[in-house]
């Protein structure tokens, strides 16, 4: 149990690296020649390519596309816009790969403080809070994530893993197929919601 609820934060935290599969830049034309785009410009500009990329992650034919578009859609996720955000999200980021969970907390935690409409610094400090045994304040913490991004399938996944662990299973159930239905190549996703279906909906006649 310890090792399967784990290995969603910590595979999702690895595979978010800064710099890891990153998505292409969006071209925009609606600025004027030589002007940067606007920041409600760049917002929009990111929404739109994380329709596309959600839309062909959820038609992928086979594993290796899908894992790519993870990688990608992942990269999105954590380009937050400011440079300083996005280090202290990296820094978190390392901490969190060497274990160092009360390092990796600061750097999350100073994320959420200073850019809370920043889905992904939401997600990375509910996986921290997860990690101490802090259930409420993971949920929490995900609850927000999802507010700012509903269609972050690895926070619903995150969800599914929590409602599970506090015997909520058909919350889990619900969570794990939306996570799924995003993406239909979330990592364990089938095997999950198989056991799951079982016991909540039963065999069926």
């Amino acid at each position: 149990m310890i090792f399967r609820t784990l290995s969603l934060f910590l595979l999702a935290a690895a595979l978010s690296a800064p710099g890891a599969g990153a998505a292409p830049e969006p071209q925009r034309e609606l600025a004027p020649e030589g002007a940067p785009p606007s920041s409600e410009g760049k917002a929009e500009a990111r929404d739109v390519l994380l329709d596309k990329l959600l839309g062909e992650l959820a038609e992928a034919e086979d594993e290796e596309a899908g894992r790519a578009l993870e990688r990608a859609i992942q990269s999105v996720w954590l380009s937050s816009g400011s440079p300083s955000i996005d280090l202290l999200m990296g820094r978190g980021l390392d901490a969190l790969r060497e274990d160092d969970i009360d390092r990796a907390y600061f750097y999350f935690d100073e994320v959420v403080t200073l850019a809370p409409g920043f889905a992904e610094g939401w997600h990375k400090r509910a996986a921290i809070h997860y990690l101490r045994e802090d259930y409420a304040a993971a949920l929490a913490d995900l609850e927000q994530a999802l507010r700012l991004e509903p269609r972050h399938y690895e926070a619903l996944a995150g969800l599914g893993v929590i409602l599970e662990d506090l015997g909520d299973r058909k919350g889990a159930l619900e969570a794990y197929r939306r996570a799924l239905k995003l993406d239909p190549w979330l990592e364990n996703g089938a095997t999950r919601i198989a056991p799951l279906e079982l016991e909540v909906e039963g065999r069926g006649i």
